[in-house]
């Protein structure tokens, strides 16, 4: 059915890298969930 790969995803702020190379895959059946405090940038 669907399925989702992501690769080498990053995000910065200005200088400040968060997140380098992440590389994930999401299988059909699979879930994924994110979790953390409120207001910690979860939906955006």
């Amino acid at each position: 059915m669907v399925g989702l790969t992501l690769r080498n995803v990053g995000k910065r702020y200005g200088a400040l890298s968060i997140i380098k190379g992440l590389n994930l895959d999401i299988h059909d059946g699979e879930f994924l969930v994110l979790v953390g405090p409120s207001g910690c940038g979860k939906s955006t």
